[in-house]
């Protein structure tokens, strides 16, 4: 136990991501390549346990909860996750689209199922561990430093976009979508969560909405290249998005929430 502690001290984003691929890859072989969302949660409950004790955890579910914040962010935040799929869905259609399923829709008892079914299992439920504990501590890490928030926000982004391999190895997502989507999607997290002043509880709706109506609403829609189309098109108006957050979000120098770690002085 004592080894352990020692190593969350000295390395804790290391054995926060060591714990994240163990605790979400584990269960894939027995379904099908399915990972287990709540895995970069219970990593970073597991660290902080080890590293900062009860402080670090509530400062972990004080994030989670945090859910005083303007009105306008319960609109912002799905909203543009409904907007850049709705664009590429247009566009998908003027480039000839045609739709190909729609029994999905047909049932409002379908609908509610799938939006239950992704409230409990859904991905927003990593967003605790990778926006809750390692992105605050990327800021604190590369806070100071030219282009800071940009540079935390790719690193992470690199993190996230690796823990979805098994995806893509058993044929959930396309490739693209690891290299290219999970990249854009952390920058839109990144200026969520910092223009809320360190809301969790806002990114995880962004992400549950991003569940609900692409991947189980929009997405299945089409087929065949039609399909494949689509995939592009709305990871390309998500970059369109981040790129315009990044250029007009000031996030040339990293900046520290309220009550972000300082800078660590042992690098991952």
């Amino acid at each position: 136990m004592g080894g352990l502690r020692s190593a969350a001290r000295n390395h804790p984003l290391t054995l926060f991501y060591v714990l994240t691929l163990v605790l979400s890859w584990l269960p894939a072989p027995l379904t099908g390549g399915s990972l287990l969302p709540h895995g970069p949660f219970l990593a970073a409950v597991l660290v902080l346990t080890l590293t900062e004790g009860r402080r670090g955890l509530a400062e972990l579910f004080g994030r989670m909860a945090k859910w005083r914040v303007s009105w306008y962010w319960y609109l912002i935040a799905p909203g543009l996750v409904i907007g850049y799929l709705l664009v590429a869905f247009a566009l998908n259609l003027l480039l000839g689209a045609r739709i190909a399923e729609t029994a999905h829709l047909r049932s409002a008892g379908v609908v509610a199922g799938l939006a239950l079914e992704l409230l409990i299992f859904g991905g927003q439920w990593e967003e605790p561990g990778w926006t809750g504990y390692a992105l605050p501590w990327l800021q604190g890490r590369y806070a100071g430093r030219p282009y800071g928030l940009l540079m935390a926000s790719l690193h992470l982004g690199a993190l996230r976009a690796l823990w979805h391999l098994p995806l893509v190895i058993y044929g959930h997502i396309p490739w693209f979508d690891l290299v290219f989507l999970s990249m854009a999607l952390q920058f839109l997290v990144t200026w969520l969560f910092n223009r809320t002043r360190g809301s969790v509880l806002i990114v995880m709706l962004a992400h549950l909405t991003s569940n609900v109506v692409g991947g189980g609403l929009m997405v299945p829609l089409f087929a065949g290249a039609d399909y494949t189309r689509f995939y592009i098109l709305f990871i390309a108006v998500a970059w369109l998005v981040a790129l315009l957050l990044v250029r007009r979000g000031g996030w040339s120098m990293g900046r520290r929430m309220e009550g972000e770690p300082e800078t660590p002085k042992v690098a991952i």
